[in-house]
Formats: structure tokens, sequence, C-alpha cells
């Protein structure tokens, strides 16, 4: 050991040395001594590295994480040193590896560190919530993912809520939820409506947990009963404010704004066709169609208002892509002509046709 602590002194000394030289054959000394001399030479081991640590080259540092990673005996203080480091090459391997690093030195490590470290303590072995939930609240997409997929991490029910609420768009996290074997209940039902068609179609094959494609049947069969109660109320809704048009309880402007700002083109026409006693059919088709034209003739003859129309013509310049300068017109073609003079034209064209 004296050469050891010859070793030592040279490194306290301060005096040139070529240092990257000197850990490389420390390293090599501390991996290759078994036994109880081991646990003292890692002392001596963590005193050199410590002491020319600041001064290691680039190059050095990664050779050294590289081959101590995942020692045993590695002096805590030296994993943490190297855990910290900026250099991402040097740092990941004792992120990822190391069994000397506490749960306490992760949980400091994850509150602190950018994103590629981030990421490399996501993929470690064995991660506990309390540094699972610092990952997930910090983390961008890329690590989320790279959290959720790992298997071997522990992941708290406000993580999972966490997770899902960013899946939304995120396809591959969306995946990864979906694989694993402790998705909760509730964070599942969130997830489902967000799952894509490409994952729903191959939800059987690779979900972890085993109720989540019974789970995914039930919530969209309760999606499709939802949908079919909201459909009725909205059918029942358009016919009860028809009707009351029809009855003279309510206004023909009133209802006709109401469907045009709802973007509801094919309930205006039915409200038309009620109405003006036209076909739906017809008024479907003069409601969607581009020329305006046999439009503007019936809504004047039914005394549409010209501020109803207008309504009109925004809901359908928004489906149909109509220019500012084609709705001005259709106004503009609108408030010169009379209600009288659109019955007049209208009637005209049914006696030629009979």
């Amino acid at each position: 050991m004296q050469a050891l602590e010859r070793l030592t002194a040279m490194a306290q000394s301060g005096d040139e040395v070529d240092r990257n030289v000197l850990v490389d054959v420390l390293t090599d000394l501390f991996l290759a001594v078994e036994g109880a001399k081991a646990e003292e030479l890692a002392q001596v081991f963590g005193s050199v590295v410590l002491g020319f640590f600041n001064r290691l080259e680039d190059s050095a540092r990664m050779s050294l994480a590289n081959r101590v990673s995942d020692h045993k005996l590695l002096p805590r203080d030296v994993a943490l040193r190297l855990a910290d480091d900026e250099i991402l090459e040097v740092a990941a391997q004792i992120l990822q590896n190391s069994p000397v690093l506490e749960n306490d030195d992760l949980v400091d490590l994850a509150e602190r560190k950018e994103q590629p470290h981030l990421m490399a303590l996501a993929e470690r072995e064995g991660l506990t919530t309390p540094v699972t939930d610092i990952i997930v609240r910090r983390g961008a997409n890329d690590v989320l993912r790279a959290v959720t997929g790992n298997k071997s991490a522990s992941l708290s029910g406000d993580s999972f809520d966490v997770l899902v609420a960013k899946s939304r768009k995120d396809e591959g996290l969306q995946e990864a939820l979906v694989r694993r074997h402790d998705l909760p209940p509730d964070p599942a039902k969130r997830l489902i409506p967000f799952l894509s068609r490409e994952i729903r179609g191959r939800l059987e094959s690779i979900a972890g947990h085993p109720g989540l494609q019974q789970l995914l049947t039930q919530c969209m069969a309760d999606e499709v009963k939802s949908q079919l109660r909201d459909l009725g109320a909205s059918q029942a809704q358009t016919e009860s404010a028809i009707a009351a048009v029809v009855e003279g309880k309510a206004s023909l402007d009133e209802v006709a704004v109401h469907f045009a700002k709802n973007d509801k083109p094919v309930d205006l026409a039915l409200l038309l066709s009620r109405v003006g006693n036209v076909s739906e059919t017809v008024t479907t088709r003069l409601v969607l169609k581009g020329d305006d034209g046999p439009l503007i003739l019936l809504c004047r003859a039914l005394e549409l208002s010209p501020e109803a129309f207008g309504h009109v013509v925004r809901m359908r310049s928004r489906r149909l892509r109509l220019t500012g300068q084609q709705a001005q017109h259709s106004l503009a073609q609108y408030e010169a002509m009379s209600p009288e003079r659109a019955r007049e034209i209208l009637a005209g064209g049914r006696k030629a046709a009979e």
C-alpha cells in the first residue's frame, strides 16, 4: 500500500502529473482488487479521483464513468460528481447504472438537471415514485415517453393523471401508457378517448393491463350511447324550434339566426322548407349550393330580415369558402330585392313550371 500512499500524496501535492494516466491506473487497480482490501482501496481511489476531478479531461471522465458505473464499492462522492457532470456521456452512465446513488440523490438530480440528463435518469431500473413524480412534472415529451415505457419504474396516481393529460396529441406516450400493467382504471378511462385509431386496432396485443381491452369496448359503447342521446336531444330541439315558428310562437329571424350561428345548414334548410312549404330536398340544395340567387328569392319572399340573412351568408361563406366580396354582393342583392318582388318572381316560376 506504500505505492498507493505515494500516489495519494502526489495527487494532493499539486505537482504536475499526468492526471488522466494516474486515474486510469488507479481505476485498473480499483477494479482488480477484491475482498477485504477492496473497501480500503475504494477510499484511497475516491480521495485521488476527487482531488483531480476538476482537472480531468472530458475523455478521462467519460472513460472513468464507463468503467465504474455499476461498481458496488464506488465511493458515493465520486458517483455524485460523475452523475452531476455537465457532459452527458459522463453523467448518463452513472445516472442509469450506479447502485451507490441513494433515492435522495436521485430526487435532487431529477430536480436540478436538464432534459438530456432527465432522459438518462428516466431509463434507470427501479425508479421510485418520488423520483418519477419529478421526472413527469419536469420532463419533455421524449422524457415522458421514456419513463412511462420503463416498466420497472413506479408511477404514482398523480403522475398517471399528468401523463394521460399530456398524451392527447402524443401517440408514442399513448402506447407507452397502454403497455403499463399498473395503469389504474380511472386514468385508463380518461385515456381511451385520446387513443389513435392505430393503437385501438392493436390494443388487444399490446395492452399491459388485462382489462384494458374490455374497458375500451365499454367506453366506446358508452360514447356511442352518449352521442345518440345528444343527437336525439338536438333533433327534438330542432323540431320544437321550427314548430314554434310555424305556430307563430317564435320569429323566423330568431330561429334562422340560431341555426346559422351554430353552423346547422341542414336545420336551416328544414326551417325554410316548413315555413315556405317547399321540398326539403330543394331547400337543402339552395342552402348548400354556391349560386345564392334562388336562396335570396326564397328568404326574401319569406321576409327574413337583411340582418338575419347576413348570418346565413356568413355561415355559407365559412362552409363554401366564399370571398368577402362575394358575401357583400349577396347582401347587396338581398337588400335591393323587396319581399313582394321576390314572391312575384317565385310565383312566375311556378306558373312557368306548370
